[in-house]
């Protein structure tokens, strides 16, 4: 484990219960639930960001997926007939 620092926050009152409840289901301190769910957040957000990037660096280098293709494929799902996920297409 790293350095640790200490972070103060006000939660709901009915917030904290509940952590306080998964706490000792787990055997373990409101604190540490509370640290693991800010760490999953916070891994949940870079991912994001980097979905986000990534589909940005994409689109500059003209790697598109058409709209009418995702639909189609989207409107698929849940028939027997599903389509395959589109590929980008270099439009320059």
């Amino acid at each position: 484990m790293g350095k640790t620092a200490a972070l103060h926050l006000r939660i709901d009152e009915d917030v904290k219960s509940e952590l306080q409840r998964i706490a000792k289901h787990h055997d373990r301190t409101p604190s540490y639930i509370a640290e693991q769910a800010i760490k999953d957040r916070i891994a949940f957000e870079q991912a994001q960001v980097r979905a986000i990037e990534e589909g940005l660096a994409q689109a500059e280098r003209g790697e598109l997926i058409p709209h009418e293709e995702v639909q189609a494929w989207v409107e698929s799902w849940g028939t027997d007939n599903r389509l395959p996920k589109p590929t980008p297409k270099t439009t320059r």
